[in-house]
């Protein structure tokens, strides 16, 4: 793992996710940085579909900060483990397999990427950045549930389900209650530290030749607000706020631009490049335009209570 440089700008990252406190190790700056990376950073897929992700600090910040762009779960939280590691935080990094709810099992790659911090002799879990409602401030790594946000989460043993190979063991699940009171499986994962040269080695697989997966082909944005969240993946709306969730297809590009301004607000070169893609992929003649192959989501809509909603096929 690489030693942190002091040419990492900490004072340029606060000021692009709207951040005024101090640097130092506490559980409360621990919570203000990461719901404002949250809520501030969109989680977006464009440069998986159009280049090559690379998990590299200097990149990311470039990306992120400098350019003012979002990214993936993967890009966001190699971003965060580095700017948590320079603040002081003892940080490490977890892999998780997200559930796959049509094929009731979870992704057999990682799928997701997730931080825990040891702070006060207590580990914590962090995550923010996923393309559908997560928690958003730091939360105990111990099982049970909690609320953010106005919805309910809890930790529990992971179900005995296929998926995630090599780590059927010790493993927990994140899972969402939804607005029909039932309990979702968002991914689970296990405890040991990975490294971030793993996810690399994931998503050279996934957009390999070898990979049958569909995610480094698949539109995803989203944006966390302070009560729900707004998402887009290829030609599916997912909206959700507490005690309410939608899930439907976007009728026009002239809709899917609405939506796409709405996520990536005060991202303006963000929008236009999303609503390219989407005009080129899933335009129709009725607008005006000409789509290539005009794919649809990978999988049937769901029910809205079904969160892992994603057209990706991990």
């Amino acid at each position: 793992m690489s030693t942190p440089s002091s040419v990492f700008d900490l004072d340029a990252y606060a000021r692009r996710i709207g951040y005024s406190g101090p640097f130092a190790p506490t559980q409360q700056v621990l919570r203000d940085i990461c719901r404002a990376h949250a809520l501030s950073v969109p989680f977006e897929s464009l440069d998986a579909m159009e280049s090559r992700l690379v998990l590299q600090d200097d990149l990311l910040f470039d990306k992120v900060v400098t350019d003012r762009r979002g990214g993936a779960c993967f890009e966001n939280h190699t971003l965060f483990h580095r700017v948590l590691r320079e603040i002081g935080f003892d940080v490490s990094i977890l892999g998780a397999y997200m559930w796959r709810p049509h094929h009731a099992e979870y992704s057999r790659v990682y799928a997701h990427m997730l931080l825990k911090v040891r702070l006060e002799e207590t580990d914590w879990l962090v995550d923010v950045s996923f393309s559908h409602d997560t928690f958003i401030e730091p939360v105990p790594y111990v099982q049970g549930e909690f609320e953010q946000r106005g919805w309910r989460f809890r930790i529990s043993g992971a179900p005995g389900v296929p998926g995630g190979e090599g780590v059927e063991g010790d493993c927990d699940v994140v899972e969402r209650r939804g607005a029909d009171g039932q309990w979702v499986p968002l991914y689970k994962f296990a405890a040991e530290p990975r490294e971030v040269r793993e996810f690399q080695e994931c998503l050279d697989y996934l957009s390999g030749p070898d990979s049958r997966s569909q995610i480094m082909n698949t539109l995803i944005c989203a944006r966390t607000l302070p009560e729900g969240k707004l998402t887009v993946i290829n030609d599916l709306l997912i909206t959700s706020r507490p005690g309410e969730e939608s899930v439907r297809r976007l009728r026009s590009a002239e809709e899917a631009s609405a939506f796409l301004d709405l996520i990536f607000e005060d991202h303006a070169p963000l929008s236009a490049r999303a609503r390219r893609i989407w005009r080129e992929r899933f335009g129709t003649e009725a607008d005006g335009s000409e789509a290539q192959d005009r794919p649809r989501s990978a999988e049937p809509a769901p029910a809205p209570e079904a969160p892992a909603v994603a057209a990706s096929d991990w």
